[in-house]
């Protein structure tokens, strides 16, 4: 919920009614004209298609089923990642294809770059320096979202070394 309404406030558009579902533990928008919306990513595309920034969600049919694609992996992937071994796959997995990108999709953000910088803040957070090491592009990645979003959503810095850090053994 808070998510949405930092992306809600980023775009400055005004939410309607934004609840939680007790039950299924989703939002819920009801917008003003009637209209109730579901879930994470069906909540976050009503506030990009009443926004002035309609380029978030991809300019081509392609871009918007790879937005769709990575919006879909935010939900099944990183919000279901509540052990080490899932955020480690999750990182992995998010390494590997910024390995060889800027953004998850095209050549500028995207809302599936500000739902996941959302999505993996909390486990940014919680990394130590020799473990964001480990995943240089994720860390490349979320650190320029970082300077993109982080003030204009209220989001918490997170700190990344410079410098490599030694992790061998000395002779």
């Amino acid at each position: 919920m808070e998510e949405l309404n930092n992306l809600a406030s980023y775009l400055g558009v005004s939410l309607g009614k934004l609840v939680l579902d007790a039950k299924e533990k989703v939002p819920v928008l009801k917008a003003g004209n009637g209209l109730t919306v579901r879930g994470l990513v069906s909540v976050a595309k009503q506030i990009v298609r009443q926004s002035e920034s309609p380029e978030l969600k991809g300019t081509s049919t392609e871009e918007r089923a790879a937005i769709d694609q990575w919006l879909e992996y935010r939900v099944t992937q990183v919000d279901k990642s509540l052990q080490e071994k899932d955020v480690t796959n999750v990182l992995k997995e998010t390494n590997e294809y910024l390995s060889h990108h800027v953004y998850f999709v095209g050549y500028q953000p995207t809302l599936a770059d500000i739902i996941l910088y959302l999505g993996l803040h909390r486990i940014f957070e919680e990394l130590t320096f020799v473990e964001k090491q480990k995943y240089i592009h994720v860390c490349r990645w979320f650190s320029n979202m970082q300077s993109l979003f982080a003030d204009k959503m209220s989001k918490k810095h997170v700190v990344f070394q410079r410098n490599k850090i030694f992790s061998g053994t000395a002779h």
